[in-house]
């Protein structure tokens, strides 16, 4: 049987919701099921529908057999079961009040079906509250919990606090962040236990409920409230979060961002400790209707409740599989000035977390290839010998399989003039030729258009131009092919309007060698020793 992560911890069953009236924040307590379709997707049916592509993610799911005509929510991992919350009647409890829910636990098996639903705690169950939305910590010892309060006639939802003490349930107690007439529910830990995440109507909304965060200080004792901010929360209800065990994204439910109808799930990035705008998970898993209460597992797979076309009744459980969706980037590396290709050009692809996800080098077309994922940003550090490094932010905006494109132009650096072994010599990069070949390749006019310019600035300067080879092949060939090489070079520079008498042009083949490694040269010091060198002689 597959076990979860005890760091996958999902805090979704709400069960009542308030409302603010006029008057204050006296509250009326109404299902969840009533709710989200009364008042989120029944508004929605004056719009058109929207389209939205499947966000970098392919979700297949399938309705669980545990689902019945009442409403059921996965809450959170237990060990190797789920924590359902569910309006059911088992047990010692089929003969509640009907409506209010509980919690339960069931094993699960390796299909993602939950079987053999049991009582979770007869101490944290009650006959008359709703009890859900179960955050455990990190040693599966503490609970955090809603359970309905009654005040002034209505249920409103408050957060609770239980230990595990001898495999029971207890030191009940209802933190104190909680504020009369107002509903705190959904709580979710943080990875390093240290942070509740949660959803409340409270003063201090941004509009409908909003997702608060509370620190937990080293004294047992709890910050303030503090709102989630703009990028997160909405003039309409933001739900049931979910914080990845990795601590790598947001995953919450909202009626407030753009949305396919009804409570879509979105994702929000975590970058440096902040949230990302969140971006809707799309047409793969959102439906028309409401779709909350996400919970997964490190390995892709988990739940989600929705009370979409199709479902036994009420709120259902889903359980998922999904795939990344990737797709490729394709550039092109040109200079800056004259747009012409730059083959052999170094591209170091960073994501948003700051970490390298690939190395590449552009081929004689100055192409580059690589795989990103949807709805995620980068930074491409592209550089080659002779150029300013260059970087470019991209970011991609869809979900679907796509093929990006795009063109990084890198600016020249200039020509230095230095001392080397007791020369003074003209420094730019290497000038390149094709194998055996005296032509000179496009990207290398460049580099002598660096030659030029300086020859330019200073019209009594006078130059030789030296070609060297790698001693692979016989000596005498390769004096000839320096020899035509250099002289290509020279060509190039009068052509460009140098006089004759300002450039000399000498092949020395591979007599001089700057690293004599004699027969067991590696390829880096056969490529050191290619070269062709700008002294200046006057």
């Amino acid at each position: 049987m597959r076990k979860f992560t005890p760091t996958a911890l999902s805090l979704l069953a709400l069960f009542t919701v308030t409302f603010a009236t006029a008057q204050g924040p006296t509250a009326v307590a109404i299902e969840t099921s009533d709710i989200y379709s009364n008042v989120a997707t029944k508004t929605s049916e004056n719009r058109a529908i929207k389209a939205l592509d499947p966000n970098g993610f392919m979700y297949h799911f399938e309705n669980l057999n545990i689902n019945t005509q009442y409403s059921e929510h996965a809450t959170a991992f237990f060990r190797d079961k789920v924590i359902v919350s569910s309006a059911k009647r088992i047990g010692a409890f089929s003969k509640k009040i009907d409506g209010f829910y509980n919690l339960y636990c069931g094993d699960l098996n390796q299909k993602g079906d939950i079987k053999n639903l049991v009582n979770f705690s007869r101490a944290i169950n009650t006959r008359q509250s709703h009890e859900g939305s179960v955050a455990l910590s990190n040693g599966q010892d503490v609970a955090f919990f809603t359970r309905s309060v009654e005040e002034n006639g209505a249920h409103l939802l408050k957060i609770f606090r239980a230990e595990l003490v001898n495999y029971e349930w207890t030191n009940f107690e209802m933190l104190p962040f909680n504020q009369e007439g107002y509903s705190i529910e959904n709580p979710v830990l943080s990875p390093d236990n240290k942070t509740i995440y949660f959803s409340a109507n409270i003063e201090g909304t941004k509009g409908g409920f909003d997702l608060f965060s509370v620190t937990i200080n080293e004294d047992g004792t709890y910050s303030a409230p503090k709102n989630l901010g703009s990028e997160i929360n909405t003039h309409k209800d933001e739900k049931f979060p979910y914080i990845m065990g990795d601590n790598s994204a947001l995953y919450f439910s909202s009626n407030g961002h753009y949305n396919l109808g009804g409570l879509d799930i979105f994702e929000s990035k975590i970058i440096d400790g902040k949230f990302n705008f969140p971006v809707n998970m799309g047409s793969s898993l959102n439906s028309t209707e409401d779709d909350f209460g996400f919970l997964m597992d490190q390995s892709n797979s988990g739940f989600f409740t929705s009370n979409r076309d199709g479902g036994k009744g009420g709120n259902d459980i889903y359980y998922f599989k999904r795939e990344k969706t990737t797709q490729v980037l394709q550039g092109t590396i040109v200079d800056h000035k004259t747009n012409m290709i730059l083959p052999n050009a170094t591209v170091t692809v960073v994501d948003a977390y700051g970490r390298v996800v690939d190395k590449i080098t552009s081929d004689d077309k100055g192409v580059f290839t690589t795989t990103v994922i949807p709805y995620n940003s980068y930074t491409l550090h592209a550089s080659k010998d002779g150029f300013i490094e260059t970087e470019e932010e991209f970011e991609s905006f869809r979900g679907d399989d796509f093929k990006h494109k795009m063109t990084i132009k890198l600016p020249q650096a200039k020509a230095e003039i230095v001392v080397v072994e007791e020369k003074i010599v003209i420094k730019i990069e290497n000038i390149y030729f094709d194998y055996n070949k005296w032509v000179l390749k496009d990207e290398s006019t460049l580099s002598l258009n660096k030659i030029v310019e300086v020859l330019n600035e200073k019209p009594n300067m006078k130059i030789e131009i030296n070609a060297h080879t790698d001693n692979r092949g016989k000596a005498n060939y390769n004096n000839k092919l320096s020899n035509k090489r250099a002289t290509a070079a020279r060509a190039y520079l009068l052509e460009k309007g140098v006089a004759a008498s300002r450039v000399i042009s000498n092949g020395f083949g591979e007599s001089q060698p700057l690293v004599d490694c004699g027969s067991k040269c590696s390829e880096a010091q056969h490529e050191t020793n290619r070269r062709i060198e700008f002294i200046i002689v006057e």
